[in-house]
């Protein structure tokens, strides 16, 4: 199967935004394949609360399955990193908040940076569900794209249309983001910022332990956990996705800096 084959995503749908203004600022993540789009609820919600919100297209992503092919997990880290720098240069105080893929980003800079005050992560993970994943080192050489199954685990089947992603996926980056989950449990005793972590009870792509383990596994005195019995991995914007993203605004809001 060619990757060629996949129709490329719409630029004005899957650009980087920026939404709001003040002294209070928070990153937002997208997902492994997806886009900004998907942490919108949050972004603009958090925007009418007087937040700056900054959400960044990662390092591989939104251009082509074959762009994403060559980029890995310090590829992610290092875009990461500098899109919170650019927050931070405008803002006073900053949080970080992320969906899966972006979850694990968004817990390496609070373990890795002094910058981040509070975070957010949805869907974040240690491990992914599939045992097909440890079979990843070899099966890359053989099989170099994975497509999906068209039965996604969202509860609200309309969800979907709010991911702007490829449905088609390198297995390579797919090994870059088990690695990723790997590198961020070593890191998750260096986190004390206070931590919600957020997980949908219908997810089928991680670990079902994933966010007790990683409450359980970070410094923070301040940490929380919250699952959502409907939600599939695509918390962010399911069925639940408007209290999901009332949760983590009143998180940032009550952690970050003076209102």
């Amino acid at each position: 199967m060619a990757a060629r084959s996949w129709s490329p995503l719409p630029e004005d749908k899957t650009r980087p935004y920026w939404l709001g203004r003040g002294e209070r600022g928070c990153l937002l993540l997208h997902g492994f394949a997806g886009t900004p789009p998907e942490m919108r609820p949050l972004g603009e919600l958090l925007a009418s609360r007087g937040f700056t919100v900054y959400a960044p297209l990662l390092a591989g992503h939104g251009v082509s399955p074959e762009v994403l092919e060559r980029s890995g997990h310090r590829d992610w880290f290092r875009s990461a990193a500098s899109a919170l720098l650019e927050l931070r240069a405008r803002c006073r105080f900053v949080g970080v908040a992320g969906q899966s893929l972006g979850a694990d980003l968004a817990l390496h800079l609070a373990a890795t940076r002094p910058e981040p005050m509070a975070v957010v992560s949805q869907s974040g993970f240690l491990r992914l569900r599939d045992w097909r994943v440890r079979l990843l080192p070899l099966a890359k050489h053989v099989v170099r794209w994975h497509v999906p199954s068209d039965e996604v685990d969202l509860y609200d089947p309309s969800a979907a249309a709010r991911l702007w992603s490829f449905r088609v996926r390198p297995t390579r980056a797919i090994e870059e983001v088990a690695r990723t989950g790997r590198i961020v449990a070593r890191e998750l005793a260096a986190i004390s910022q206070p931590l919600l972590v957020v997980q949908g009870g219908g997810d089928s792509v991680i670990a079902p332990e994933s966010g007790r383990e990683i409450v359980a596994g970070v410094s923070s005195e301040v940490r929380a956990l919250r699952l959502f019995p409907r939600s599939g991995h695509g918390v962010s914007v399911d069925v639940d996705r408007d209290e999901v993203a009332g949760l983590g605004a009143e998180w940032l809001g009550r952690h970050l800096g003076p209102g």
